[in-house]
Protein backbone atom coordinates (compact mmCIF):
# COMPACT_ATOMS: atom_id res chain seq x y z
CA UNK A 1 0.00 0.00 0.00
CA UNK A 2 2.91 2.34 0.71
CA UNK A 3 4.30 1.67 -2.79
CA UNK A 4 1.31 3.48 -4.28
CA UNK A 5 2.47 6.78 -2.77
CA UNK A 6 6.19 6.49 -3.67
CA UNK A 7 6.03 8.21 -7.09
CA UNK A 8 5.46 11.94 -7.55
CA UNK A 9 3.10 13.78 -9.89
CA UNK A 10 4.51 16.66 -11.94
CA UNK A 11 2.36 19.82 -12.34
CA UNK A 12 0.94 20.77 -15.74
CA UNK A 13 3.03 23.53 -17.32
CA UNK A 14 1.44 24.20 -20.74
CA UNK A 15 -2.15 25.44 -20.48
CA UNK A 16 -2.54 26.47 -24.16
CA UNK A 17 -3.89 23.05 -25.13
CA UNK A 18 -6.46 23.15 -22.34
CA UNK A 19 -7.87 26.49 -23.52
CA UNK A 20 -8.22 25.15 -27.08
CA UNK A 21 -10.06 22.05 -25.85
CA UNK A 22 -12.54 24.03 -23.75
CA UNK A 23 -13.33 26.18 -26.81
CA UNK A 24 -14.02 23.07 -28.87
CA UNK A 25 -16.17 21.51 -26.16
CA UNK A 26 -18.35 24.61 -25.81
CA UNK A 27 -19.29 24.32 -29.51
CA UNK A 28 -20.72 20.80 -29.04
CA UNK A 29 -24.44 20.46 -28.34
CA UNK A 30 -25.00 18.21 -25.35
CA UNK A 31 -28.60 17.00 -25.45
CA UNK A 32 -30.39 14.43 -23.27
CA UNK A 33 -31.36 11.08 -24.81
CA UNK A 34 -34.25 11.18 -27.27
CA UNK A 35 -36.33 8.61 -25.40
CA UNK A 36 -37.07 7.88 -21.75
CA UNK A 37 -37.00 4.48 -20.13
CA UNK A 38 -40.46 3.11 -19.34
CA UNK A 39 -41.41 2.84 -15.66
CA UNK A 40 -41.33 -0.46 -13.82
CA UNK A 41 -39.14 -3.50 -13.80
CA UNK A 42 -37.71 -4.54 -17.18
CA UNK A 43 -39.24 -7.65 -18.68
CA UNK A 44 -37.19 -10.81 -18.47
CA UNK A 45 -36.42 -11.80 -22.02
CA UNK A 46 -34.07 -14.74 -22.38
CA UNK A 47 -32.59 -16.01 -25.61
CA UNK A 48 -33.26 -19.72 -26.02
CA UNK A 49 -30.34 -22.06 -26.61
CA UNK A 50 -30.06 -24.10 -29.78
CA UNK A 51 -32.56 -26.95 -29.63
CA UNK A 52 -34.42 -25.49 -26.63
CA UNK A 53 -38.20 -25.21 -27.04
CA UNK A 54 -40.39 -22.79 -25.10
CA UNK A 55 -42.86 -24.83 -23.03
CA UNK A 56 -46.28 -23.52 -22.08
CA UNK A 57 -46.88 -23.82 -18.34
CA UNK A 58 -50.25 -25.31 -17.35
CA UNK A 59 -52.51 -23.09 -15.24
CA UNK A 60 -52.89 -23.98 -11.61
CA UNK A 61 -56.43 -24.53 -10.38
CA UNK A 62 -57.46 -22.53 -7.32
CA UNK A 63 -58.37 -24.77 -4.37
CA UNK A 64 -60.21 -23.50 -1.31
CA UNK A 65 -58.37 -24.27 1.94
CA UNK A 66 -61.62 -24.41 3.94
CA UNK A 67 -63.94 -26.63 1.86
CA UNK A 68 -61.31 -28.07 -0.55
CA UNK A 69 -63.48 -27.06 -3.53
CA UNK A 70 -62.06 -25.97 -6.90
CA UNK A 71 -62.45 -22.56 -8.53
CA UNK A 72 -62.41 -20.27 -5.49
CA UNK A 73 -60.32 -19.46 -2.41
CA UNK A 74 -61.01 -19.15 1.31
CA UNK A 75 -61.92 -15.44 1.12
CA UNK A 76 -64.68 -16.01 -1.46
CA UNK A 77 -65.97 -19.34 -0.11
CA UNK A 78 -69.79 -19.48 0.08
CA UNK A 79 -70.18 -22.71 2.04
CA UNK A 80 -71.39 -22.24 5.62
CA UNK A 81 -68.82 -22.52 8.40
CA UNK A 82 -69.22 -25.80 10.26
Amino acid sequence: MVAAYVGSVAPVIHTDNIIELTGQLSELDMLPPSSRRPPGRPRKKRFLSRGEVRMKTPRRHTVCSRCKGCGHNRATCKTPIS
